[in-house]
C-alpha cells in the first residue's frame, strides 16, 4: 500500500550530511518528494530523531527519521520544499553554490608532503573529493601534495586554495563515502 501523499523522484546518488543527536554522518539521497526524502545510512539513527539534512552546499533541510529498514531510512520534512528548492536539490542546478559533495567537520592529526617538505597539520573538514586543513606554516599552493592521516593509505592531493596556515585541497582520486564514512565513525572526533 502506498504511504505517499506525493510523488517522489529518483535521484542517482547524491551525498548528504545527517545531523542528528550531536552526530553528524555522511548519507546518500536515493529519492526526494516536497514532503520527505529517502537516504541509505553510514551511521545509525534512530526513529524519531530530528534531523538536518544538508545536500551539497543548499541550505540544510529539517525532518524527522519516520522509519529504518536495513541501511535506508524515511525522513519527513518539517515544512514542504517548494518546487525551485525541490529542482535545485534533486538536479544540483544552483551555479552559484561551489560544492556537490558536502564537508563534515572533523579534527585528526596529519602529516602534509609538498615539494620535499613535510608539514603537520590538523584536518578541519573532510569529505569524499577533498579536505581542508590547518598547517603550522604556511603551505606553497603550486605543488601536489601526499597526505598522511591516520588507518588511511597516504592520500595524493591537489592545493586548491590557501589563505596563510589553511589549505584546501582535491583528491587526485575520490574516496568513496562508505570509507569515509567508516573512517569518520572509528578514527576522529567528529565537530557538529
Amino acid at each position: 500500500m502506498e504511504r505517499r501523499s506525493t510523488k517522489r523522484q529518483t535521484m542517482v546518488l547524491r551525498v548528504g550530511i545527517l545531523e542528528h543527536d550531536g552526530r553528524t554522518s555522511f548519507c546518500i539521497v536515493k529519492n526526494i518528494s516536497s514532503h520527505g526524502v529517502q537516504v541509505k545510512l553510514f551511521g545509525r539513527l534512530v526513529p524519531g530523531s530530528d534531523v538536518r539534512l544538508q545536500i551539497g552546499d543548499e541550505d540544510s533541510l529539517v525532518g524527522r527519521a519516520v522509519w529504518l529498514r536495513d541501511q535506508l531510512a524515511g525522513i519527513a520534512f518539517a515544512s514542504a520544499l517548494d518546487a525551485t528548492t525541490l529542482l535545485r536539490v534533486t538536479q544540483n542546478l544552483a551555479a552559484t553554490k561551489r560544492r556537490s559533495t558536502p564537508r563534515v567537520n572533523a579534527s585528526a592529526r596529519l602529516l602534509l608532503r609538498t615539494g620535499g617538505k613535510t608539514y603537520s597539520g590538523e584536518l578541519r573538514d573532510i569529505s569524499a573529493s577533498g579536505a581542508r586543513i590547518r598547517t603550522t606554516k604556511p603551505v606553497s599552493s603550486d605543488h601536489s601534495i601526499t597526505l598522511d592521516l591516520p588507518d588511511l593509505p597516504p592520500l595524493k592531493a591537489y592545493v586548491r586554495w590557501t589563505d596563510e596556515t589553511e589549505v584546501g585541497v582535491v583528491f587526485e582520486t575520490p574516496i568513496p563515502i562508505q570509507i569515509v564514512a567508516e573512517w569518520l565513525d572509528g578514527r576522529v572526533l567528529v565537530a557538529g
